[in-house]
C-alpha cells in the first residue's frame, strides 16, 4: 500500500475510479429506479450529465448488479462512426460476424435479438456511450432496430449515455419521432453541498477511518472546489492524501487543499 495512504491509515483509498465503494447519492437512487424499470420494460434509455458527475459509475454499477443469466450486457463506445460502422459494432458485441451488406447486417440483428429474447430468453442491453458524438442517422437507425412486429413488441434495451448537447440535440424537429421512443430519460446532476460532505465521510468509512483527517474548513473547500463533480472531489482528495502525508499533517487543512488544487489545476 501507498505510504501515503497508510499515514493516514486507510485501508485503501476509497476515492480511486477503481474502488468499489458505492455511495448512494439522490443521483444513484433516481437513476438507478428509472434503470430497473427500463430493463423491465425494456427500450431505449437516454442518461445525460457534465463530465465528472458520476453517470458513469451509477450505469457500471448498475448493470453488474444485473443477472446475468436474464441480461446479456454490451458496451459501444461508439463516438463518431458511420451507420454501417454501428451496425458491425453493434453485431460483434451479440457474437455475430457482420454481413457485408447494411440490409443484411439489419436482418442478422433483429434475427438474433429475437432469437436471444424469444428462444433464449436473454434480453440484450446496449450501453452506448459519448452518444453526444453520434451521427444524426444512427438515431434513426436505433427506432429501426429496435422496431419488433409492428411496434408492439419490445426485445432489447438501448442505454444512450452522453453529455446534457445529446437531450440539446434531440430537441430538434427532426428527432421527435426518436423522442417519442424513449422510454426513461434522467439528467445526473452532481453532489450538492450536503451529499458532497455526507459522501466524503462515507469514503472515510468505507477505508476504515472513523477519526477526523480533514478539519472542517478544509472539507468546505474540497466541495466548493469540486462544484458537484464526483471525479474531481475524487480527484483532490487523493491529492490531498499525498500532499498531507508529505507535509507530516495528521489532519489535512485548507493549505493542503489548495496547494491540491492549484496542483491539479482544477482552479
Amino acid at each position: 500500500m501507498e505510504e501515503h495512504l497508510m499515514y493516514y491509515g486507510l485501508t485503501h483509498n476509497p476515492f480511486d475510479k477503481a474502488s468499489e465503494n458505492i455511495v448512494e447519492t439522490v443521483d444513484y437512487k433516481e437513476l438507478s429506479f428509472r434503470l430497473k424499470y427500463l430493463t423491465e420494460t425494456l427500450g431505449i434509455g437516454l442518461v445525460t450529465g457534465r463530465p465528472g458527475v458520476g453517470k458513469t459509475v451509477i450505469l457500471r454499477d448498475f448493470v453488474n448488479h444485473l443477472d446475468a443469466n436474464r441480461y446479456a450486457i454490451s458496451y459501444l463506445p461508439l463516438s463518431t462512426v458511420s451507420v454501417q460502422d454501428f451496425y458491425s459494432q453493434l453485431a460483434i458485441s451479440i457474437g455475430i460476424e457482420p454481413a457485408f451488406r447494411k440490409s443484411a447486417q439489419f436482418r442478422q440483428l433483429q434475427e438474433r435479438i429475437t432469437e436471444m429474447h424469444d428462444i433464449e430468453h436473454l434480453t440484450p442491453v446496449f450501453i452506448i456511450d459519448e452518444a453526444q458524438y453520434l451521427n444524426g442517422k444512427i438515431f434513426n437507425e436505433l427506432m429501426l432496430i429496435t422496431n419488433f412486429g409492428m411496434d408492439a413488441q419490445k426485445k432489447c434495451v438501448v442505454i444512450l449515455s452522453g453529455l446534457p448537447e445529446v437531450a440539446q440535440r434531440l430537441q430538434r424537429p427532426q428527432f421527435e419521432a426518436f423522442r417519442q421512443r424513449i422510454t426513461v430519460s434522467y439528467q445526473v446532476v452532481g453532489l450538492e453541498p450536503d451529499e458532497a460532505t455526507q459522501y466524503i465521510r462515507t469514503k472515510f468509512l468505507a477505508a476504515g477511518v472513523e477519526g477526523i483527517i480533514i478539519n472542517s474548513d478544509a472539507e468546505n473547500t474540497l466541495v466548493n472546489k469540486s462544484n458537484g463533480s464526483i471525479r474531481r472531489l475524487d480527484l483532490i482528495m487523493t491529492e490531498c492524501f499525498i500532499i498531507g502525508a508529505q507535509s507530516k499533517k495528521s489532519v489535512i487543512d485548507n493549505e493542503v487543499v489548495f496547494t491540491a488544487v492549484n496542483e491539479l489545476s482544477l482552479t
